[in-house]
């Protein structure tokens, strides 16, 4: 339901000429939508337990459609038919991944914490070459996040599935984790896509 609600309301944005006015004339629209999603995930995560649960579910589907606006400037960039085919492409990716974390026999548990740490790693070298004025649209560094969203998705699915079966029986907190694991497997899922789509994508 979060991928469908942020493409949803990324295609009625990029068909929008008054949004597209907008967004060319507002050169604090990104920040600010940057700013209001960085919010509500930190709400989302410090308040998951202490929120009603139709309340997070709320938070969930505000973030989907505010990315959802924060996404069109990727379809101007890269063009209607490279988005789709990164989209198709990640969906199929995507599922794979979900199927082998849940289903495999092997611990990833202990891939977790190494998996974090180099994607933290990786943002903030992101960060510090963005400032120089590298250019981090590299293939090498679409490899390399790809690399890391493979595995962290297959971990989160994993992890989801212990969850479950630790909070059995308990509904209120089995309402809560789902609709957590859908956070963090629809937050997966968008970077799988953006990294898929700087391979496939077109800038001219």
């Amino acid at each position: 339901v979060g991928v469908a609600i942020t493409g949803i309301i990324s295609f009625i944005c990029y068909n929008s000429f008054d949004f597209l006015y907008l967004l060319y004339m507002n050169q604090w629209m990104p920040f600010a939508l940057l700013i209001a999603q960085l919010g509500i995930a930190v709400v989302f995560s410090a308040r998951l337990f202490k929120m009603k649960v139709t309340t997070v579910r709320v938070l969930f589907l505000a973030y989907a459609a505010l990315l959802g606006i924060t996404l069109t400037t990727w379809v101007l960039a890269y063009g209607l038919s490279s988005v789709a085919l990164a989209f198709g492409l990640s969906v199929g990716y995507f599922v794979a991944l979900a199927v082998i974390g849940y289903t495999t026999k092997a611990n990833l548990m202990r891939l977790g914490p190494i998996l974090y740490t180099g994607l933290f790693v990786f943002i903030i070298a992101e960060a510090i070459l963005m400032f120089l004025g590298t250019d981090i649209m590299t293939m090498g560094f679409a490899a390399i996040g790809l690399a890391l969203f493979t595995g962290i998705t297959a971990y989160d699915t994993q992890k989801m599935k212990k969850m479950y079966i630790e909070f059995e029986g308990d509904e209120d907190m089995i309402q809560r984790l789902s609709i957590y694991n859908a956070f963090q497997l629809y937050l997966d899922f968008i970077n799988i896509f953006l990294y898929i789509l700087r391979f496939v994508g077109n800038r001219d």
